[in-house]
Order: structure tokens, then sequence, then C-alpha cells
């Protein structure tokens, strides 16, 4: 893992796959994130509707990642606990 790290550290160009708690702090020219859907990021723990301010602040950060390009991606239908169920886009 070290190596894979170094060597995209170098200058080459590579796609790197995190979580947006790993992503505290860097920064990228490009960042994806998907899964905008409604109740899945931000997530919401239950159905009573409330979202966490810290799963707020962590789409933030998600946000703040990207120096030149953003890309907000969703699914029109996600499958979920064996239903298929249409998905809505984040209020955020």
């Amino acid at each position: 893992l070290m190596a894979a790290e170094a060597r995209a550290e170098d200058g080459s160009e590579a796609v790197r796959l995190m979580t947006m708690h790993a992503s505290k702090g860097l920064e990228f020219d490009t960042v994806f994130i998907t899964g905008c859907e409604d109740g899945l990021i931000p997530f919401r723990r239950d159905e009573s509707g409330g979202v966490e301010d810290e799963e707020v602040r962590l789409f933030y950060v998600g946000l703040t990642r990207a120096k030149r390009r953003l890309f907000l991606c969703r699914a029109f239908r996600r499958k979920r606990f064996g239903f298929t169920e249409l998905a809505a886009p984040s209020p955020f």
C-alpha cells in the first residue's frame, strides 16, 4: 500500500479511491462524489428525517477537496436491502 501511495504522489496521473473521512486535509484537481441521493449523502440514520450535523460537515469536506472540477453523481434507481427503489437527489 505504501508503494502505491508513493507512486501516486510522484506527479503521475492516477485515480485515488477513498472515503470522505480519509480525504480530510487533501486536495485534488478533480473530485467525484457518488451516491448524492436523499438519505445516502449526507447519510440519514433513521426514517425520522433528521440529518446529523456531522454528516453535513463530512459532505462539505468532500465538496471542498476539489481544486478545479467537482462531479456529483447519483443513481436513478438503487437496490438496498433487497428492494429496488427510486433514488431522489440529495437536497444538499
